[in-house]
């Protein structure tokens, strides 16, 4: 939204924050703490607002700001690729989207690419070397194994639980994008339902952003939890969490896609990467219902978020 006056307000959804159980924004009283992204009118990140120059807002009535820092937090994303018996055919055609899709990241965003079959493994560990990244590509080899698209997505999302446990490291300030490019085949994964929750609370409690393309197959069958497959699966975790899912019949339409889905990565990474944190003690009584920013600035654009995640 464009700031038309001096004042100009944005809303962040607390509805979706209860539903997420994101941020702190519980009971009354307690300290409030949001994100703020803000772009000058050529979209480029404002790196000199100042605390003065923003208010939040409880419900209406001015929250207390007690803490306003900059952060720079970098994005790091994982690559993960199916392949599986969906993808052995066209796998030379998957590598060379792949090639397309990271040409389009930042240089110096860090990577880790997984190959899906017959387990999640690593086949280039996390770095932003783009000549090693590339190479990489070619460990893509045939399985004849079912797609593990839970074991995958878990194990990711395990990871970088384990990053972000404990805040003294520096690591565990970065934004997290899981990038899937699956098939859906009947699901080989041996997860149990406490785990699928595990994964999305984690989704939610680390403000991952997940993007999915999906190879449809005719013949796929439901997998194990609660009559869920990973294309109901994958459509719930992109949608929580702001991704995009895309299905398709053909990887011929990879060429043209992958490189969409990196050009939206890289978009908002040099958004999300320069965002200010606020810390703010709301004066009214309840519950709140809304928070919103008011800014001194006519000359920026502002996005309100609770978890600092902009897809």
């Amino acid at each position: 939204m464009k700031c038309m006056s001096l004042r100009c307000r944005i809303s962040a959804s607390v509805a979706i924050a209860a539903t997420l159980a994101v941020g702190p924004v519980v009971h009354a009283q307690q300290s409030i703490q949001v994100f703020l992204s803000a772009v000058d009118g050529n979209g480029q990140p404002v790196s000199d607002l100042k605390a003065e120059d923003v208010n939040i807002l409880v419900d209406g009535s001015v929250c207390k700001t007690t803490k306003y820092e900059a952060i720079d937090w970098p994005v790091k994303l994982t690559l993960m690729v199916d392949n599986g018996p969906v993808h052995n055919d066209a796998l030379r055609q998957i590598r060379e989207a792949l090639r397309l899709f990271l040409a389009t990241l930042p240089t110096d965003m860090e990577v880790q690419i997984v190959s899906t079959d017959p387990a999640p493994r690593f086949i280039y560990k996390a770095g932003s070397d783009r000549v090693k990244m590339l190479s990489s590509l070619d460990l893509l080899i045939p399985d004849g194994g079912s797609p593990k698209f839970i074991d995958a997505m878990s194990e990711a999302t395990d990871r970088i639980n384990k990053d972000k446990i404990d805040k003294n490291k520096e690591k565990g300030n970065y934004f997290p994008v899981l990038m899937m490019v699956g098939s859906a085949g009947s699901e080989g994964s041996n997860a149990r339902d406490y785990q699928v929750t595990r994964m999305l609370k984690q989704v939610v409690d680390n403000a991952i952003t997940v993007h999915i393309v999906m190879q449809q197959n005719p013949n796929r069958s439901s997998d194990f939890a609660s009559g869920t497959n990973q294309v109901e699966l994958g459509l719930r975790l992109t949608q929580m969490t702001g991704g995009r899912y895309e299905g398709i019949n053909s990887e011929t339409r990879l060429s043209t896609l992958l490189p969409e889905y990196g050009k939206q990565i890289a978009k908002s990474a040099a958004r999300q990467s320069h965002q200010y944190r606020i810390t703010c003690q709301p004066t009214g009584s309840g519950a709140p219902k809304q928070i919103a920013a008011s800014l001194m600035r006519a000359d920026v654009s502002a996005a309100l978020t609770l978890d600092g995640r902009i897809p």
